[in-house]
């Protein structure tokens, strides 16, 4: 069966929580395997092996999450060979420069994964605590049906 990791870290729930409904939007067709970076190693997932790992971070003063970016990087340096796919997704309160903020950037030049999926989540909160603004739940859909296809290519 393919194989996914959702990793993530969070500070108030809210990349925790869109992680877990991206996991049970998948979770029917693929094993899930999901965890927070303080939390796990990235030897946890290089050994596990996965087909696609799934990298959410919340944006912080316009960046990714600074121990999501490490963590990834770390896992570049310990993989034997990348992953064969990545997709990222993304979790903010305010407007963010898309171009800057790019997790697929650092997984690429950390050579995480051969292949990033172009399409992202982001998931926008209605204020740093949450909860997520209203009427989000099709992004979380059409996210799980471009990870399906993607993996499956």
């Amino acid at each position: 069966m393919t194989k996914i990791w959702i990793i993530y870290n969070t500070k108030h729930g809210n990349s925790e929580k869109v992680c877990e409904d991206v996991k049970s939007k998948l979770s029917d067709k693929f094993k899930i395997s999901i965890g927070n970076v303080t939390k796990i190693t990235p030897e946890a997932i290089a050994n596990d092996r996965p087909d696609l790992l799934i990298v959410g971070s919340r944006i912080i003063v316009g960046r990714p999450d600074k121990k999501v970016k490490k963590f990834v990087t770390q896992l570049g340096t310990i993989l034997k060979e990348p992953i064969p796919k990545a997709a990222t997704l993304y979790t903010h309160c305010l407007e963010w420069d898309q171009k800057v903020a790019k997790m697929s950037k650092i997984i690429k030049d950390s050579r995480v994964a051969n292949d990033i999926l172009s399409e992202f989540l982001e998931i926008k909160m209605e204020k740093m605590k949450g909860p997520e603004e209203p009427g989000q739940e099709l992004k979380y859909q059409n996210f799980a049906e471009r990870v399906a296809v993607f993996i499956e290519q």
